[in-house]
């Protein structure tokens, strides 16, 4: 090999990993949320873990007392003089710190319900609100022959998820009766009309996370009642509404939520397309009521039952 041959070699073998990708500076990732007492700070602390196995590396954390998060400036300072390239912000308080920091500055929104409309120019989101198609994928598995899936809703409230939901069960061969309502008493007539016109088990009800089109006081007892009457199939996108008697939910896996929150904040520092500006949670754990289950019949597998992270009524 000649002298240059050598002298070539040991250039590229010196140089070539400042120029290679694989070994640039990792993203300097901060995130916000405010100060909180347990289970909820234990909640915010696995969505970050969750982050960091996603990004490689630690983020740096930002807990907020009540007058920071009503006056963002200081804030807005730490994030600078730490050379924060992107900023996740969690809790209802993170979407109200995403607003007042500088614009410039990319930003992903998570661990709270958020609706498209409340998120700003520089930011995208995750909501709380799981998914219509894992919803609708999981109750194909339950139970097999639902054919027909009806959601009576508040179109002020839940339309942008109810649209979602129309493709999602187009997809998985389902047919979505939505049914817009805009008071408690239609909600009620349009709830007792379909109780009195269930005859199969080809058609369930779901009722989503927001759901101003529902009384929790008085309705959902009523409507619990006559599905167990009937062997009606009830689910639900509200983990507490599993307790009260309905056959399913899912709810966050906060550590899941950590890694695709990341994974979102990566893309959103690169300029990206993210696709729509919230997207719906899509890391997810079951809740099952096995009593309920049991009432209708269903032949839950050993392989399913292990993939319950909560059973109700509780041993």
């Amino acid at each position: 090999m000649t002298i240059r041959a050598v002298l070539t070699l040991l250039f590229w073998w010196c140089f070539l990993p400042i120029c290679n990708p694989a070994h640039a500076k990792p993203p300097t990732v901060g995130v916000i949320y405010p100060e909180v007492r347990e289970p909820y700070r234990t909640v915010f602390e696995e969505i970050a873990r969750g982050m960091e196995q996603e990004l490689g590396s630690a983020v740096i954390h930002y807990q907020l007392s009540e007058s920071q998060i009503t006056n963002p400036a200081v804030l807005q300072e730490q994030l600078r003089a730490d050379s924060i390239d992107v900023a996740v912000t969690l809790g209802r308080a993170g979407v109200y710190v995403a607003k007042s920091l500088d614009p410039a500055l990319p930003i992903v929104i998570g661990a709270t319900v958020i609706h498209p409309n409340e998120v700003p120019s520089n930011a995208t989101a995750i909501s709380l609100t799981p998914a219509p198609e894992a919803m609708f994928a999981y109750l194909k598995q339950l139970v097999p022959e639902i054919k027909k899936i009806t959601v009576i809703y508040d179109p002020r409230q839940s339309a942008w998820e109810v649209d979602h939901a129309v493709q999602a069960a187009k997809i998985l061969g389902l047919q979505l009766n939505a049914q817009a309502t805009g008071n408690l008493k239609d909600s009620s007539d349009l709830y007792r009309q379909l109780l009195d016109t269930a005859q199969d088990s080809t058609e369930a009800l779901w009722l989503p996370r927001e759901n101003a089109a529902m009384d929790e006081q008085s309705l959902l007892p009523e409507i619990l009642k006559e599905a167990w009457e009937k062997n009606f199939v009830v689910f639900s996108s509200n983990l507490e509404h599993v307790r009260k008697g309905v056959l399913f939910s899912l709810f966050p896996d906060n550590f899941g939520m950590g890694r695709s929150l990341a994974n979102l904040a990566l893309r959103k520092m690169r300029g990206e397309q993210t696709g729509s500006t919230v997207q719906l949670l899509k890391d997810l754990q079951v809740a099952v009521n096995l009593r309920t289950a049991d009432h209708l019949g269903l032949r839950i597998s050993n392989q399913t039952r292990r993939e319950f992270a909560l059973v109700f009524p509780t041993p």
